[in-house]
């Protein structure tokens, strides 16, 4: 008996190490491997306040390094105040600057923002899973330096007229494709033995145990447990890389709510595994043989026998109450609510018999007495 217990707490050691590497790479996938997530980072960043301001200083700093500013100043000049063309741009460039946040918070520029990133995502992972020559991926940025520059009353030409490598931003270089393919064909394969192990493990632990009840609990406990290290994890890792930011103030600045942008979806995964645990635990609980979940039992004897239809009803209307609650991501996915609909039905089925066994002939509730008398 004492060697199962002691495989049993080996297991789900193991287990809670799986799962916890597993929760690490269901975020880098979800992250790095879905468009539609990463557009929808991106565009949280550029809301950010401090982020667009920074993004903003980028765009001015690249459009007016450029001579075609000048160049364009000098035309509507005087011939005799040509020398002033430089000055002029400079002077223009520091309104600008004033001016990036508020420019690139408009509907457009967040757009043309959303645009590149989703054209560079699709080129990046075109590029990675396929056999391509390895060319550069970069963030094509033409469509904010427009917006910028009809803000500052520059005319469009302006940026036509730019270099591809001013209007642009490198997301990965020639050399590093190569290495991006290598590192997804494991990646890939990385995030679904890391599940199959979680779950194997955990199986292996229900079956193993002697109380399993104990151990389903304890498996909750285990996933809840998963949740919080996350979001421990995420947070020392955001120290350490606003930390390692600290000789460059400007990158520093932002370093915090891009890390807190960038990593959301990791608390997704937290909070859902968390909510997952919960469940299994309260569902454990209830079919204990402590004081609270026997009485909780013994006053639902009656319905679940004389009324099994409207239990299921009332489990399933909870059921569609999370969905519209939808507070985490699995609530809102088909497969997610289809695991966890059949997982619940089981358990309803589990605990009705196990009540109608337990408290076969008990009577329908009563009212207390205050109740009665004051009907």
């Amino acid at each position: 008996m004492r060697g199962r217990r002691v495989a049993v707490t080996a297991l789900l050691v193991l287990a809670t190490l799986f799962t916890t590497a597993f929760g690490f790479a269901l975020w880098a996938k979800r992250q790095a491997l879905d468009t539609n997530n990463w557009v929808d980072t991106s565009g949280a960043l550029l809301e950010d306040q401090e982020i667009r301001q920074a993004v903003g200083l980028f765009v001015i700093d690249r459009l007016y390094q450029s001579d075609e500013v000048a160049a364009r100043i000098e035309q509507v000049l005087p011939p005799r105040l040509d020398p002033l063309a430089k000055p002029a741009a400079a002077g223009l460039k520091q309104v600008a600057q004033r001016n990036a946040g508020r420019v690139l918070g408009t509907d457009a520029a967040l757009q043309a923002w959303k645009t590149a990133n989703r054209t560079a995502h699709h080129t990046l992972l075109r590029i990675i899973e396929s056999d391509a020559a390895e060319t550069g991926v970069s963030l094509q940025l033409k469509g904010l330096f427009e917006q910028m520059a009809a803000a500052t009353g520059l005319p469009p030409s302006v940026v036509d007229k730019l270099p591809p490598q001013v209007s642009s931003l490198q997301v990965a270089g020639p050399g590093q494709v190569e290495t991006a393919r290598n590192l997804l064909d494991t990646f890939k394969t990385l995030v679904w033995v890391l599940l199959g192990l979680s779950v194997a493990a955990f199986a292996a632990a229900i079956a193993l145990s002697p109380d399993r009840r104990r151990t389903v609990l304890t498996v909750g406990g285990c996933l809840i447990f998963v949740g919080i290290a996350l979001l421990a994890i995420r947070r020392l890792a955001g120290s350490f890389v606003v930390d390692a930011l600290a000789d460059a103030p400007n990158a520093h600045a932002v370093a915090d709510d891009v890390w807190g942008i960038g990593t959301s979806l990791l608390v997704d995964v937290a909070e859902g595994g968390m909510l997952f645990g919960l469940f299994l635990v309260l569902g454990a609980w209830l079919q204990g043989e402590g004081r609270r979940a026997t009485a909780l039992r013994r006053g639902s004897a009656y319905s679940l026998r004389v009324h099994p239809g409207v239990t299921r009803a009332l489990l399933g209307t909870g059921i569609l109450l999370l969905v519209i609650w939808g507070p985490v991501p699995w609530t809102q996915r088909w497969w997610g609510i289809v695991i966890f609909t059949v997982l619940a039905f089981l358990w309803l089925e589990w605990i009705r018999r196990q009540t109608l066994e337990q408290f076969p002939d008990e009577a329908p509730p009563r009212m207390p007495r205050r109740i009665r008398t004051e009907t």
